[in-house]
This record gives C-alpha cells, structure tokens and sequence, in this order.
C-alpha cells in the first residue's frame, strides 16, 4: 500500500513542477511514462542489487541519524566520502519517514527516484535553453530518461543520486552566466559546485569548469574589477569549501593526501590485474562490446566506460538473464556506437552560434572525462572506470546528438539534388535510432508477461 501512496504523491510532485516550468503535455507524458518506469524497476529491485557498497551508505545514514556526528573514515568503505548526501539522508530518515509508515529501504529508494526527477528537471531546463524545435527537445528528453543507466540509477541508494543532481545543476547555471553575464547565475553555480563537493569528489570537476570559465570571463573583458572580484570569489568559495569538505572527515589512523580528498578511493583496493598501457587507454574492441552485456578487468578502458554508461559495472542479476534480454542488450550497444557515430559526422555541419551557446556543456563533458582518466590512473580500480562518477555528461550527450539530427533535417530541405536525399535520409535515420533506443531500454528494464 505504502509504495502506490508513494507513487501517487510522487506523479503529483512531477506534473505540478513540470506545468510551473511551462513544458508541454508531451514532456510530461515522458517523464511520466519515465517514472513508472523506474517505480517498476524498483518493485523488484533489493537495495543492494545493482549497488555499490550498499551497506556501508546505509550505515553512514544511520550513524549521522542515531548518533547525530560523522562516522570514522574508517569506520565503513563509504565513510570517507564528504557528508551531505548522508545527512539529508539521515534528515529524510528521521523526517518522511517518521512512524514506520514506509519501510527504511524502501523511503532511501524514493529519496533516490526524487532525487533523479531533480536531475531529470535540469535535464529539461538544459535542453530547453539550447533547442530551439519541440521535436527535437522530446527526443533529447526521451533519451535522458530511459537511457538504461538512468533507469538503474533512479533508485539507487548512493551519493551518486545528490552528485549528478548538483553536478548537472552546476553546469546548467554556469552556462547561463557564460551566456547573459547574470550574477545570480554566477552565484547559482558557486553554490551548486560548493554543494557538490561537499557531496562527493566528483564535484572537483564541475568546480574546476566554473573557475576555467571564471578565468576566461575575466580575459576577455579586460581585468574588469567586478570580473576579478568573481574570479577570486570563486577561487576563495571552492578551495574552502575542498578544506572544509576533508576537515569533516576523522580519522582514527593517519591517512595520506589523496585519502584526503578522495576517500577509500586511494586505499589500493581492486587494482586490476591488466597493467596499465597507452592502448589500454586508446583502443576500442567494438565487436566485443557489442557481444557482451558485461565487462571483464581485460576489457580496454573505452570499452568499460561506453558499456558502463548503459549497464554499469555491477551484476544485473537473474532478472536479466534470458535470450529477450540478450538480443536487447545487444541492439542497445549498436544503438550507442551508431549514435556516437552520428554526433561524430555531424559535428562538422554545427552551426558556430551554436556550439558557442552550449559550449559550457562541452566543456564540463571533456573536464569530466579528462578528470576521470586521471582518477582512474591515480587510483587504479575497476570501478573507477565507471561513467556513474561522470553521469551528468550524458545529458550534453542526448543534447549533442538531438541536434545533430535536427540540423541534418534542416540541411535536408536547404540543400538540392542528391545532397539533400542525404542528408534528409540521415535525419529520419537518426530519429529512428533514438526512439529505437528508447524502446528497447523500456523493454529490456519493463516485467513483461
């Protein structure tokens, strides 16, 4: 009973944001379709399927909850991350659900799915501010929401679920100050990144995108005294806040500087046992992506971070076992490497206004992978090759791509001849493979009978 009260009140919430922000009955149904979606996944998804450590976070919460301080570093494998996930989770614990009307489990789940139609809401605003044409907003959008990992993260109890939302928050504001010079959108995005850091380690590259874009800001206009001002602001804010985010931790045992700042992460813990070559770094099996749903520690580092982005890094477990399952997997893979391939063709046919107005989101999705190389290097581990700890980048992704085929469609009906047939089969090529991919994460995430 419980879970379809919270599936009620949770489709109320959406639809009254979603009108606020002016999106469209289509939008909505998305989104909406979306949830229930993810509400179904969740029915027979544990807190610990497809988790990572899921038994140190649940501890972290409850240490903060019942005892009201910070647990040592050392006192489980997630304790050593900054706290403010954990605390608004001991906040919800203590609050929402007050009685025991929502089982523990359960309440941490749908402070997951909230947090996620968060993410899902910027999304929305992020596509709005550079899509001109409905159409093309609602199969950028469609994407970002059944995009398979994002099914999987919706419930997933983890301050992953805080991080992407104030991450992709970060970067939304950053982009409008770098776009119409609005103050309050510079302090927006000091305040998402300061957040974000204080969430987890992730958030070091969101902070380094505002003071890079901080730092331009402040050539191009001259060493203008209000553009100094906010360049050490920014600097000041941010590398507080790091000192503060490590100063929360404590430890019983002495720990290094890269303990410090990222946690567990530095403890050595499953090194993986292919050492670590430039090919390693630069190659790309793609007829052995395609094959499998899973990765291996031999798999290049490409190849674990494309299927990562789709299936993560844990075990799907029994649900997913199947030959339906299989074949979905394997059509959703092509999926990605053909849409790749299409954001990479058309790159060259982007209008400059146009990637000038987004490049923000540009900019975050190449530090985001750029800093992702180096904590993998830093700290060698399997799971640090997975896109979760760079999540937000999937949105300018969605984004790239759905412009992409709107712009081929464009050059379609301005282009004659041959040409033109091109570039007009491309388009409806491109939404093909878009809603194709849609389909086939709903029906490899849907029970069906």
């Amino acid at each position: 009973m419980s879970f379809w009260v919270l599936l009620a009140c949770t489709v109320i919430v959406e639809v009254y944001v979603l009108r606020r922000l002016r999106f469209d009955g289509y939008v909505v149904a998305i989104v909406l379709t979306g949830t229930v979606l993810c509400a179904d996944y969740l029915t027979y998804t544990d807190i610990s399927e497809r988790n990572y450590d899921t038994s140190s976070h649940v501890r972290y919460i409850q240490s903060i909850a019942q005892h009201l301080r910070l647990p040592d570093v050392y006192d489980c494998v997630s304790c050593g991350h900054p706290p403010l996930y954990y605390a608004l989770g001991a906040v919800w614990s203590k609050v929402v659900l007050v009685g025991g009307w929502i089982p523990f489990e359960l309440g941490l789940q749908w402070l997951s799915l909230l947090l996620f139609f968060g993410f899902v809401v910027f999304s929305l605003v992020i596509l709005r501010s550079c899509i001109d044409r409905s159409p093309t907003l609602w199969l950028a959008a469609a994407l970002i929401v059944f995009w398979p990992s994002s099914i999987i993260n919706s419930v997933r109890v983890h301050n992953d679920a805080l991080a992407s939302l104030l991450m992709l928050a970060a970067m939304y504001f950053i982009a409008q100050w770098d776009g119409r010079e609005r103050a309050r959108d510079f302090y927006a995005a000091l305040a998402a990144s300061a957040l974000s850091l204080l969430t987890k380690s992730s958030g070091y590259t969101v902070a380094t995108t505002l003071v890079l874009f901080v730092i331009l800001r402040l050539r191009s206009t001259g060493l203008r005294r209000e553009a100094v001002t906010r360049c050490a602001t920014a600097i000041v804010v941010l590398a507080g806040v790091a000192v503060l985010a490590v100063g929360l931790r404590e430890s019983r045992r002495p720990t290094t500087l890269c303990q410090k700042v990222l946690g567990h992460a530095c403890d050595g813990r499953g090194v993986p046992s292919v050492p670590d070559t430039l090919m390693r770094f630069i190659s790309f099996d793609a007829p052995d992506f395609v094959r499998r749903i899973d990765t291996v520690p031999q798999d290049p580092f490409l190849n674990r971070l494309a299927k990562s982005s789709l299936f993560g890094m844990m075990d799907l477990g029994d649900e997913f076992d199947g030959e339906r399952h299989e074949a979905l997997a394997v059509l959703i893979s092509l999926l990605l490497l053909a849409m790749v391939a299409a954001c990479v063709a058309g790159l060259p046919f982007l209008r400059r206004a146009r990637l000038r107005k987004c490049r923000a989101y540009l900019g975050a999705a190449v530090i985001m992978f750029v800093f992702l190389v180096a904590f993998r290097i830093r700290a060698p581990n399997g799971c640090h090759e997975d896109f979760r700890h760079i999540f937000p980048a999937l949105v300018p992704f969605c984004l790239g791509y759905a412009t992409v085929v709107e712009r081929f469609g464009r050059l379609s009906k301005v282009t004659d001849g041959s040409v033109g047939r091109v570039f007009g089969w491309l388009h409806r090529a491109g939404v093909a493979i878009g809603l194709t991919m849609v389909l086939a994460s709903a029906a490899f995430f849907a029970r069906l009978p």
